[in-house]
C-alpha cells in the first residue's frame, strides 16, 4: 500500500517497469488520470471512484428499516466515506413520516471529539472538508432545501460539522450531484419511480 500525492506517488508507480497492477480509491479525474497512464504499459488497474449513491424509499418500505438502514448508509464514518448514501429519495407517501423519523435520530447524534465515549459522530477530515460540506448545504439552501436538523459546522475549533437533514431539495441542487463526504442527508420527494430516474 503507498499512500502519497499524485505526482509523487502515482506517476512512479504506473510508469514503473516492475508495476503489473494498482488499484486506486479516490476521484474520478484522479483515477482517469492514473488509467491513461497505467495503458501506456498496460498495468491492470482496480479503480474505486467518486459515486453518488443514492437512497431510495418506496411508499411500501417498513419504515423503521428503512430509517436503519439510511442512518447506516448515510452515518457509516459520519458520512465521510465513499459508500456512503449521498442522496435520498423518498416516495410522496412517507416523506413526512420519514423525514420526522430521520430527523429524529439524526438530532440525536453527539457532534464531538472522536476519542470521548459519548461522541457518535466525529469531525470531519479537514477544514476545507469541513468549507465544502458547509457550502454544499448553502447551496441547498439557496435552491430552496429547509434544514430540518443540523446545517451549520462546529465553532469550537474542530472541523466537525452537525449532523443534517435537508427537505425539498430541488433536483438542480449541486448537493444531488456531489459526493459530500460529510453527516447531510438530502431529501427528495418523488411521486413514482419515472421522476427520479429522469
Amino acid at each position: 500500500m503507498v499512500h502519497g500525492y499524485g505526482r509523487d506517488a502515482g506517476e512512479p508507480l504506473v510508469s514503473h517497469p516492475d508495476v503489473r497492477a494498482i488499484s486506486f480509491t479516490g476521484s474520478t479525474p484522479v483515477g482517469s488520470l492514473l488509467l491513461a497512464q497505467a495503458a501506456e504499459n498496460v498495468i491492470n488497474c482496480t479503480m474505486e471512484l467518486g459515486g453518488n449513491a443514492p437512497f431510495i424509499v418506496f411508499d411500501d418500505a417498513d419504515l423503521s428499516a428503512a430509517i436503519d438502514g439510511a442512518m447506516l448508509a448515510k452515518m457509516r464514518n459520519g458520512g465521510a466515506a465513499c459508500t456512503a448514501a449521498n442522496r435520498f429519495f423518498v416516495h410522496e407517501k412517507i416523506y413526512d413520516a420519514f423525514t420526522d423519523a430521520l430527523t429524529a435520530r439524526m438530532s440525536a447524534l453527539v457532534l464531538g471529539d472522536g476519542l470521548d465515549a459519548k461522541t457518535t459522530v466525529g469531525p470531519l477530515v479537514s477544514k476545507s472538508q469541513q468549507q465544502q460540506v458547509a457550502k454544499l448545504v448553502d447551496e441547498a439552501k439557496a435552491f430552496g432545501a429547509k434544514v430540518a436538523c443540523g446545517g451549520t459546522a462546529a465553532t469550537d475549533g474542530s472541523f466537525g460539522y452537525f449532523p443534517t437533514v435537508l427537505t425539498d431539495v430541488s433536483f438542480d441542487a449541486p448537493i444531488l450531484r456531489t459526493e459530500i463526504f460529510g453527516p447531510v442527508a438530502p431529501l427528495v420527494k418523488f411521486k413514482d419511480s419515472d421522476d427520479i430516474l429522469s
